[in-house]
């Protein structure tokens, strides 16, 4: 079983050819059905995020929460001390906790457009949950980036971690819920300081409010924020999790299961090479 989506929310798609330059390997080929146009893919590196309105159906939003919701009752580390700047509360490592989670390891939707934008070998980069309760203080983020590696000056080699992220909405993202605020661009800043404790409006920003089951795809450097929620609100249940090249080191937050399923998944023997590039275990040297 895996996780259905809306093929109406994928307005075209196209195919990738990759060819490794891998003699040992026979120069592998590998083929991507990119559930995306060209010119969104053009779009996604310009504007450093992309919008899937409506991709999840109602029966798999349902599914989602329940899961989520769960995972949450029985998890022993959750994180809830991120004060204003990180309000709400977070949940590590959910392809380990849950077999829901589990199914979207290779999710069209997202994976195909990761191999567009970053190759044809990518990581699965963690798999959190947060929620946010509108009856609770502090429930918003403040503006934030999260590949924050870069130095200054930049060394002519320097390598820049290019990862690709999913916000993935179980509840409504409206005013009173808290939408989601990006600044189109941003991720080029590779020159500019974002303090932290910035809650104030930026120059440019779009405010997003989309329906539940809404994903919005963007580039790992994209600043954003969530903007808090009111009374007379819901609750607001977001899945986050990204993609990097396979060589990329995984993330660094919560605490992963010892024998997490994703630990027991690899012990199968049946496993593609694919799969356990996914998982972080191959697809590179």
């Amino acid at each position: 079983m895996s996780v259905a989506y809306h093929d109406s929310a994928i307005p075209g798609r196209h195919t990738l050819t990759y060819r490794i330059r891998d003699a040992h390997r026979g120069f592998p080929v590998r083929q991507v059905d990119v559930l995306a146009t060209p010119e969104e893919i053009a779009a996604l590196v310009r504007d450093g995020y992309l919008v899937r309105e409506g991709l999840l159906p109602p029966e798999e939003i349902a599914r989602l929460r329940a899961a989520l919701d769960e995972t949450i009752a029985r998890d022993r580390h959750l994180e809830t001390q991120g004060g204003k700047s990180f309000g709400g509360v977070f949940i590590r490592h959910l392809m380990d906790k849950h077999p829901a989670f589990l199914e979207m390891l290779d999710w069209a939707p997202t994976l195909s457009i990761a191999r567009a934008l970053l190759g044809p070998s990518v990581e699965v980069r963690g798999f959190t949950g947060r929620v946010c309760r509108p009856d609770d203080p502090n429930q918003e983020t403040e503006w934030h980036f999260h590949q924050r590696v870069i130095p200054d000056p930049v060394p002519p080699l320097f390598s820049r971690p290019h990862t690709l992220d999913v916000l993935l909405y179980l509840d409504d993202l409206t005013d009173l819920n808290g939408p989601l605020c990006v600044v189109p661009g941003s991720h080029r800043r590779t020159d500019r300081d974002l303090p932290t404790g910035v809650f104030d409006d930026q120059p440019g920003q779009v405010v997003l409010r989309l329906p539940a089951g809404s994903a919005v795809l963007t580039h790992g450097s994209l600043w954003h924020r969530a903007l808090p929620t009111q009374p007379g609100g819901t609750m607001r249940r977001l899945l986050l999790f990204g993609y990097g090249p396979s060589w990329l080191k995984a993330s660094i937050y919560g605490e992963k299961p010892k024998d997490g399923l994703t630990t027991q998944f690899l012990r199968r023997p049946d496993i593609s090479e694919e799969t356990r590039e996914l998982l972080g275990v191959s697809g590179y040297m």
